[in-house]
């Protein structure tokens, strides 16, 4: 715990000593843990968050044809 400490010290007077590298590590930390949050807040909201729909697993995607026919995903879409 004793070195932690040492390091600790160590590494403020080194960022004391320096503003520009202090800015540099500062703002590099600032847009990597905004970044982070960012894409984790579009991530949990697209992925992880169930839709705002009651029974949202049951709800089915249906688009036309070529010939204005309307089809179900999987359905088998060949003529008969």
């Amino acid at each position: 715990m004793g070195t932690l400490w040492q390091d600790l010290c160590y590494a403020a007077r080194t960022l004391a000593k320096r503003p520009g590298l202090t800015a540099v590590v500062v703002l590099t930390l600032a847009l990597g843990i905004g970044a982070n949050a960012a894409i984790f807040s579009a991530v949990n909201a697209v992925i992880f968050k169930p839709l705002p729909f009651r029974d949202s697993a049951a709800l089915v995607h249906i688009w036309e044809g070529r010939n204005g026919e309307r089809y179900k995903r999987g359905e088998d879409i060949r003529p008969a």
